[in-house]
Protein backbone atom coordinates (compact mmCIF):
# COMPACT_ATOMS: atom_id res chain seq x y z
CA UNK A 1 0.00 0.00 0.00
CA UNK A 2 1.39 3.20 -1.17
CA UNK A 3 1.81 6.18 1.59
CA UNK A 4 -0.59 8.89 1.09
CA UNK A 5 2.35 11.50 1.58
CA UNK A 6 4.53 9.93 -0.08
CA UNK A 7 2.03 9.78 -3.50
CA UNK A 8 1.99 13.65 -3.03
CA UNK A 9 5.70 14.17 -2.59
CA UNK A 10 5.84 12.27 -5.96
CA UNK A 11 3.17 13.93 -7.93
CA UNK A 12 4.11 17.60 -6.29
CA UNK A 13 6.58 19.71 -9.00
CA UNK A 14 9.94 19.57 -8.13
CA UNK A 15 11.30 22.08 -6.36
CA UNK A 16 13.73 24.76 -8.69
CA UNK A 17 16.26 25.01 -5.86
CA UNK A 18 16.83 21.31 -6.34
CA UNK A 19 18.37 21.41 -9.46
CA UNK A 20 22.06 21.73 -9.85
CA UNK A 21 23.32 25.25 -10.05
CA UNK A 22 24.60 25.70 -13.84
CA UNK A 23 27.59 27.27 -14.66
CA UNK A 24 29.63 28.45 -17.39
CA UNK A 25 32.93 26.71 -18.12
CA UNK A 26 35.81 29.19 -18.55
CA UNK A 27 38.04 26.49 -20.64
CA UNK A 28 35.38 26.21 -23.58
CA UNK A 29 32.41 28.55 -22.67
CA UNK A 30 30.05 25.54 -22.78
CA UNK A 31 27.15 25.27 -20.03
CA UNK A 32 27.54 22.79 -17.15
CA UNK A 33 25.34 21.61 -14.51
CA UNK A 34 27.76 19.18 -12.91
CA UNK A 35 31.77 19.76 -11.01
CA UNK A 36 32.83 19.02 -14.49
CA UNK A 37 32.26 20.42 -17.77
CA UNK A 38 30.37 17.76 -20.12
CA UNK A 39 32.51 19.20 -23.29
CA UNK A 40 36.27 19.52 -22.15
CA UNK A 41 36.01 17.71 -18.57
CA UNK A 42 37.41 21.21 -16.79
CA UNK A 43 36.39 21.17 -12.74
CA UNK A 44 34.49 24.18 -11.49
CA UNK A 45 36.21 26.23 -9.41
CA UNK A 46 35.26 27.01 -5.99
CA UNK A 47 36.29 30.02 -3.50
CA UNK A 48 38.66 27.64 -1.85
CA UNK A 49 40.47 26.37 -4.50
CA UNK A 50 42.20 29.91 -4.95
CA UNK A 51 43.64 29.74 -1.06
CA UNK A 52 47.17 29.07 -0.03
CA UNK A 53 46.25 25.34 1.30
CA UNK A 54 44.41 24.37 -1.71
CA UNK A 55 47.67 25.07 -3.54
CA UNK A 56 50.46 23.52 -1.42
CA UNK A 57 47.78 20.15 -1.06
CA UNK A 58 47.73 20.16 -5.20
CA UNK A 59 51.37 20.13 -5.10
CA UNK A 60 51.43 17.39 -2.62
CA UNK A 61 49.38 14.85 -4.82
CA UNK A 62 51.47 16.10 -7.79
CA UNK A 63 54.54 14.80 -5.99
CA UNK A 64 53.00 11.47 -4.62
CA UNK A 65 51.70 11.11 -7.98
CA UNK A 66 55.26 11.65 -9.68
CA UNK A 67 57.26 9.59 -7.65
CA UNK A 68 54.43 6.39 -7.93
CA UNK A 69 55.03 6.40 -10.79
CA UNK A 70 58.86 7.09 -11.29
CA UNK A 71 59.20 4.28 -8.39
CA UNK A 72 57.56 2.10 -10.06
CA UNK A 73 59.20 2.71 -13.64
CA UNK A 74 62.69 2.44 -11.98
CA UNK A 75 61.45 -0.84 -10.67
CA UNK A 76 60.20 -2.15 -13.67
CA UNK A 77 63.02 -0.95 -15.66
CA UNK A 78 65.75 -2.70 -13.86
CA UNK A 79 63.98 -5.48 -12.03
CA UNK A 80 61.85 -6.71 -14.96
CA UNK A 81 63.79 -6.45 -18.48
CA UNK A 82 61.09 -5.79 -21.53
CA UNK A 83 58.31 -5.17 -19.54
CA UNK A 84 57.78 -1.35 -20.14
CA UNK A 85 58.38 -1.76 -23.74
CA UNK A 86 55.80 -4.34 -23.54
CA UNK A 87 53.15 -2.14 -21.41
CA UNK A 88 53.64 0.86 -24.08
CA UNK A 89 52.95 -1.78 -27.04
CA UNK A 90 49.44 -2.88 -25.29
CA UNK A 91 48.44 0.56 -24.31
CA UNK A 92 48.90 0.25 -20.33
CA UNK A 93 50.11 3.77 -20.28
CA UNK A 94 49.31 5.58 -17.53
CA UNK A 95 51.39 4.20 -14.53
CA UNK A 96 54.63 4.77 -15.76
CA UNK A 97 56.91 7.48 -17.28
CA UNK A 98 56.56 8.08 -21.12
CA UNK A 99 60.12 6.41 -22.73
CA UNK A 100 61.76 9.78 -23.71
CA UNK A 101 61.18 11.00 -20.10
CA UNK A 102 63.00 7.98 -18.42
CA UNK A 103 66.01 8.37 -20.95
CA UNK A 104 66.46 11.73 -19.61
CA UNK A 105 65.71 11.36 -16.26
CA UNK A 106 68.59 8.23 -16.64
CA UNK A 107 70.56 10.28 -18.48
CA UNK A 108 71.05 13.16 -16.01
CA UNK A 109 71.19 10.67 -13.48
CA UNK A 110 73.98 8.99 -15.50
CA UNK A 111 76.25 12.16 -15.79
CA UNK A 112 75.18 13.54 -12.40
CA UNK A 113 76.82 10.30 -11.05
CA UNK A 114 79.98 10.59 -13.22
CA UNK A 115 80.75 14.29 -12.10
CA UNK A 116 80.02 13.36 -8.27
CA UNK A 117 81.87 9.75 -8.36
CA UNK A 118 84.67 11.53 -10.22
CA UNK A 119 85.10 8.64 -12.92
CA UNK A 120 84.31 9.18 -16.87
CA UNK A 121 83.46 6.94 -19.42
CA UNK A 122 81.96 9.29 -22.33
CA UNK A 123 83.31 12.85 -21.50
CA UNK A 124 87.04 11.46 -21.61
CA UNK A 125 89.79 14.08 -20.72
CA UNK A 126 91.75 15.37 -24.08
CA UNK A 127 94.46 13.24 -22.28
CA UNK A 128 92.63 10.26 -22.93
CA UNK A 129 91.19 10.58 -26.29
CA UNK A 130 94.96 11.23 -27.64
CA UNK A 131 96.52 8.43 -25.34
CA UNK A 132 94.05 5.70 -24.32
CA UNK A 133 91.45 4.99 -27.16
CA UNK A 134 91.83 2.85 -30.22
CA UNK A 135 91.67 5.79 -32.07
CA UNK A 136 94.25 7.79 -30.09
CA UNK A 137 97.02 8.09 -32.85
CA UNK A 138 94.43 9.79 -35.79
CA UNK A 139 93.03 11.89 -32.70
CA UNK A 140 96.40 13.29 -31.58
CA UNK A 141 97.35 13.73 -35.30
CA UNK A 142 94.02 15.99 -36.16
CA UNK A 143 94.59 18.00 -32.56
CA UNK A 144 97.90 18.56 -33.27
CA UNK A 145 96.94 19.78 -36.94
CA UNK A 146 93.80 21.83 -35.62
CA UNK A 147 96.35 23.38 -32.52
CA UNK A 148 99.06 24.33 -35.16
CA UNK A 149 97.16 26.08 -37.75
CA UNK A 150 95.10 28.40 -34.64
CA UNK A 151 98.32 29.10 -33.15
CA UNK A 152 97.00 27.20 -30.12
CA UNK A 153 99.38 25.97 -27.06
CA UNK A 154 98.54 22.63 -26.23
CA UNK A 155 99.04 22.86 -22.40
CA UNK A 156 96.70 25.62 -22.53
CA UNK A 157 93.92 24.16 -24.41
CA UNK A 158 93.93 21.39 -22.64
CA UNK A 159 91.70 22.49 -19.67
CA UNK A 160 89.64 24.22 -22.13
CA UNK A 161 88.97 21.08 -24.17
CA UNK A 162 88.26 19.01 -20.61
CA UNK A 163 85.73 21.71 -19.66
CA UNK A 164 84.01 21.49 -22.78
CA UNK A 165 83.68 17.66 -23.77
CA UNK A 166 81.38 16.80 -20.71
CA UNK A 167 79.34 19.47 -22.02
CA UNK A 168 79.24 17.56 -25.38
CA UNK A 169 79.00 13.84 -23.80
CA UNK A 170 75.83 14.91 -22.06
CA UNK A 171 74.48 17.22 -25.13
CA UNK A 172 75.05 14.16 -27.49
CA UNK A 173 74.11 11.23 -25.91
CA UNK A 174 71.01 10.76 -27.60
CA UNK A 175 73.31 9.94 -30.45
CA UNK A 176 73.18 6.20 -28.61
CA UNK A 177 69.22 6.00 -29.20
CA UNK A 178 69.16 5.98 -33.09
CA UNK A 179 72.36 3.89 -33.82
CA UNK A 180 70.86 1.03 -31.35
CA UNK A 181 67.40 1.53 -32.95
CA UNK A 182 68.70 0.39 -35.92
CA UNK A 183 70.16 -2.09 -35.31
CA UNK A 184 66.99 -3.66 -33.22
CA UNK A 185 64.84 -2.90 -36.59
CA UNK A 186 67.45 -5.16 -38.50
CA UNK A 187 67.32 -7.95 -35.95
CA UNK A 188 63.59 -7.67 -35.58
CA UNK A 189 62.72 -7.80 -39.23
CA UNK A 190 60.39 -10.99 -38.55
CA UNK A 191 58.88 -10.01 -35.71
CA UNK A 192 55.34 -7.90 -36.21
CA UNK A 193 55.89 -5.50 -34.21
CA UNK A 194 55.26 -1.83 -35.17
CA UNK A 195 58.23 0.32 -35.95
CA UNK A 196 57.70 2.76 -32.70
CA UNK A 197 58.01 -0.38 -30.78
CA UNK A 198 61.74 -0.57 -31.74
CA UNK A 199 62.44 2.59 -30.69
CA UNK A 200 60.81 2.79 -27.62
CA UNK A 201 63.03 -0.61 -26.92
CA UNK A 202 65.34 1.25 -27.40
CA UNK A 203 65.06 4.30 -25.50
CA UNK A 204 64.32 1.89 -22.35
CA UNK A 205 67.52 0.03 -23.02
CA UNK A 206 69.78 2.37 -23.35
CA UNK A 207 68.30 4.15 -20.15
CA UNK A 208 68.85 0.82 -18.41
CA UNK A 209 72.18 0.64 -19.90
CA UNK A 210 73.43 4.56 -18.71
CA UNK A 211 72.43 3.41 -15.17
CA UNK A 212 74.29 -0.04 -15.31
CA UNK A 213 76.97 2.18 -16.53
CA UNK A 214 76.72 4.78 -13.70
CA UNK A 215 76.18 2.69 -10.66
CA UNK A 216 77.76 -0.86 -11.94
CA UNK A 217 81.14 1.06 -12.65
CA UNK A 218 82.01 2.57 -9.90
CA UNK A 219 80.72 0.60 -7.16
CA UNK A 220 82.45 -2.51 -8.95
CA UNK A 221 85.39 -0.35 -10.16
CA UNK A 222 86.11 0.46 -6.15
CA UNK A 223 85.39 -2.93 -4.49
CA UNK A 224 88.15 -4.76 -6.97
CA UNK A 225 90.80 -1.47 -7.12
CA UNK A 226 90.83 -2.51 -3.20
CA UNK A 227 91.56 -6.06 -3.66
CA UNK A 228 93.58 -5.73 -6.77
CA UNK A 229 95.71 -2.90 -4.27
CA UNK A 230 96.07 -5.30 -1.54
CA UNK A 231 97.71 -7.41 -3.80
CA UNK A 232 99.92 -5.51 -5.24
CA UNK A 233 98.25 -4.85 -8.23
CA UNK A 234 97.43 -1.47 -10.07
CA UNK A 235 93.96 0.52 -11.62
CA UNK A 236 94.82 -1.08 -14.65
CA UNK A 237 93.85 -4.39 -13.79
CA UNK A 238 90.61 -3.58 -12.94
CA UNK A 239 89.10 -2.01 -16.50
CA UNK A 240 88.94 -5.14 -18.18
CA UNK A 241 86.90 -7.39 -15.03
CA UNK A 242 84.58 -4.28 -14.94
CA UNK A 243 83.70 -4.02 -18.34
CA UNK A 244 83.47 -7.89 -19.24
CA UNK A 245 80.91 -7.86 -15.89
CA UNK A 246 79.31 -5.19 -17.47
CA UNK A 247 79.00 -6.82 -20.66
CA UNK A 248 77.41 -9.68 -19.07
CA UNK A 249 74.55 -7.85 -17.53
CA UNK A 250 73.81 -6.00 -19.99
CA UNK A 251 73.73 -9.57 -22.17
CA UNK A 252 71.44 -11.23 -19.92
CA UNK A 253 69.25 -8.21 -19.50
CA UNK A 254 69.07 -7.75 -23.52
CA UNK A 255 68.04 -12.21 -23.05
CA UNK A 256 64.92 -11.44 -21.26
CA UNK A 257 63.95 -8.17 -22.53
CA UNK A 258 63.97 -9.69 -26.39
CA UNK A 259 61.86 -12.97 -25.13
CA UNK A 260 59.61 -10.67 -23.15
CA UNK A 261 59.00 -8.09 -25.70
CA UNK A 262 59.16 -9.94 -28.80
CA UNK A 263 58.94 -13.70 -28.16
CA UNK A 264 61.73 -14.95 -29.76
CA UNK A 265 62.54 -18.52 -29.58
CA UNK A 266 65.67 -19.11 -27.48
CA UNK A 267 68.45 -19.59 -29.76
CA UNK A 268 67.48 -16.37 -31.32
CA UNK A 269 66.93 -14.42 -28.74
CA UNK A 270 70.85 -15.31 -27.15
CA UNK A 271 72.35 -14.40 -30.25
CA UNK A 272 70.57 -11.17 -30.42
CA UNK A 273 71.51 -10.61 -26.37
CA UNK A 274 75.36 -11.16 -27.41
CA UNK A 275 75.41 -8.80 -30.72
CA UNK A 276 73.59 -5.90 -29.11
CA UNK A 277 76.06 -5.49 -25.98
CA UNK A 278 78.96 -6.00 -28.78
CA UNK A 279 78.56 -3.03 -30.48
CA UNK A 280 77.11 -1.32 -27.88
CA UNK A 281 80.67 -1.49 -26.32
CA UNK A 282 82.56 -2.11 -29.18
CA UNK A 283 81.41 0.18 -32.17
CA UNK A 284 78.87 2.68 -30.63
CA UNK A 285 80.71 4.10 -27.51
CA UNK A 286 83.83 4.12 -29.47
CA UNK A 287 82.67 5.88 -32.33
CA UNK A 288 80.55 8.38 -29.63
CA UNK A 289 83.68 9.15 -27.82
CA UNK A 290 85.44 10.20 -31.23
CA UNK A 291 82.27 11.90 -32.48
CA UNK A 292 82.43 14.17 -29.02
CA UNK A 293 86.38 14.43 -29.77
CA UNK A 294 85.51 15.76 -32.69
CA UNK A 295 82.96 18.00 -32.15
CA UNK A 296 84.72 19.44 -28.64
CA UNK A 297 88.22 19.94 -31.08
CA UNK A 298 86.23 22.21 -33.55
CA UNK A 299 84.23 24.12 -31.74
CA UNK A 300 86.80 25.35 -29.12
CA UNK A 301 89.65 26.04 -31.42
Amino acid sequence: MIDANSARAASAPADPNDDPPRWSCPACGAAATHSYCAACGERRLAKADLSVLALLLQVAESIIDVDGRVFRTFWALVLRPGELTLAYAEGRRKPYLAPFQLFLIANVAFFFLQSALGFHVLSNTFESHVRDQSYSAHAEALAERRLAAKGVDRAAYEPVFDAAVDVNAKAFVVLFVPACALLVWLMSLGSRRPGAVHWVFTLHFVAFFLIALGVLVPVVGWALSILVHAFGGSDRQVDAPVSWLLVALVAVYAFTAFGRVYRDAIPWRAAKAVVLPFVLFFLVIRAYRFVVFLITLYTTT
